[in-house]
């Protein structure tokens, strides 16, 4: 058998699992839009309250919430794995990925893994138009 022509194991495993761990990488930044976040420039979204009524709205990377006395504008990204959050049972909001639950008031985590609130996006209030104006 000529030397020259193959690798040995240690050496195939290790570039196995680079590889492997690469591949993982690039893929998971492509399911949770991490590769997109650092690309794209601030987007100015306006919403007329009004016309919303009162409840959970969701939008492609906000969460609005709204009751007779509360307005609140979350990320829609889980804070536990980045997964977008997407429903609400119960008046949580809900990751489809590892079942961590949010109040939806506040944002806290009432079940895990995640351990952090969700981030709450600033947002600021055009009077003339009755929209509220979000930067993401």
């Amino acid at each position: 058998m000529d030397k020259g022509r193959y690798i040995n194991r240690k050496t195939f495993l290790r570039l196995a699992t680079f590889s492997a761990g690469a591949a993982f990488v690039v893929l998971w930044q492509i399911m949770t839009g991490k590769s997109k976040q650092l690309s794209e420039q601030a987007v100015v979204n306006r919403i007329n309250i009004a016309k919303l009524g009162t409840g959970i709205f969701w939008y492609d990377k906000y969460i609005v919430v709204k009751s007779a006395s509360l307005l609140k504008v979350f990320s829609n990204r889980c804070t536990h794995a980045g997964c977008r959050i997407n429903k609400e049972i119960d008046g949580k909001l809900v990751c489809p990925c590892h079942g961590s639950r949010y109040d939806s008031l506040t944002g806290k985590v009432l079940q895990g893994p995640a351990g952090l609130p969700l981030s709450t996006i600033p947002f600021n209030t055009d009077t003339k138009t009755g929209e509220i104006i979000i930067k993401i």
